[in-house]
């Protein structure tokens, strides 16, 4: 399936085919024009349920399956709505109901080891699954915790003033985002949970309330909890594709 952004290039192209052009111009005038220079792809999203928009500045838009998404946008899911994102490292969060997420830096590039992944969690429920950066590479936020990423996969529950960590498998540290003084407490048993707010971090007792996973989501949604690699999915239109287009 195509983003709405492959489909507009691949429309660009074709009139540029039929205006004599070769294959290897249309292919570069149709991404460049296609989208503005300075929105960054990021990822895609994978699985769509329901209400799921990006937000950007005051514009909101339906994301629908295969949607490219871009940094310094938000991402957000209605009442019984779904959605999985894909990131280029093959980082993938999965995003429950009534969520909001900003998609604050990313830096990675195929031929570099070194990069940044910075998402802010602002309210909602997710699974994250890291990618192929350097563990120290990840920084995940909520409005109360910081959670440092040690090859991981964890739950997050986040109402704003409060979010619950479950550890899934790996390890994690969860600190509080007030730096000083600033708690922390490590997780390095599966179902291990912490509970973060704005006066400080604790592990939650066996059989509490407040222990959350994300996993009730996944067996009614297929691919929502599946590890996907970012290359399964496509990312955008190839040359290949173009040169068809202009029938060569």
């Amino acid at each position: 399936m195509t983003s709405p952004m492959d489909r507009a290039a691949m429309s660009l192209a074709r009139r540029i085919c039929v205006a004599g052009l070769g294959n290897g111009v249309a292919l570069g005038l149709a991404i460049g024009l296609a989208g503005p220079v300075s929105a960054q792809q990021i990822g895609a999203t994978t699985v769509v349920k329901n209400d799921v928009s990006r937000l950007k500045g005051a514009q909101k838009n339906s994301l629908a399956e295969g949607d490219t998404v871009f940094r310094d946008e938000a991402v957000q899911t209605g009442a019984d709505s779904l959605a999985k994102l894909v990131f280029l490292d093959q980082t993938n969060l999965s995003i429950g109901p009534n969520a909001r997420i900003a998609l604050s830096q990313y830096v990675y590039s195929d031929e570099r080891p070194a990069g940044k992944v910075a998402l802010n969690l602002l309210k909602g429920t997710y699974r994250f699954v890291t990618g192929d950066l350097d563990k120290k590479a990840y920084e995940v936020k909520t409005p109360v915790a910081t959670i440092g990423v040690r090859g991981t996969v964890f739950d997050v529950w986040t109402t704003g003033a409060r979010s619950v960590i479950t550890l899934v498998d790996g390890e994690v540290r969860v600190c509080t985002r007030q730096a000083s003084p600033q708690a922390c407490l490590t997780l390095d048993q599966p179902g291990a949970v912490a509970i973060v707010t704005a006066g400080g971090v604790s592990p939650a007792r066996p059989g509490s309330a407040t222990r959350f996973s994300f996993g009730g989501y996944c067996g009614a949604n297929p691919g929502l909890c599946t590890p996907t690699r970012f290359s399964e999915k496509g990312s955008g239109p190839q040359p290949a594709a173009f040169a068809a287009l202009c029938g060569r």
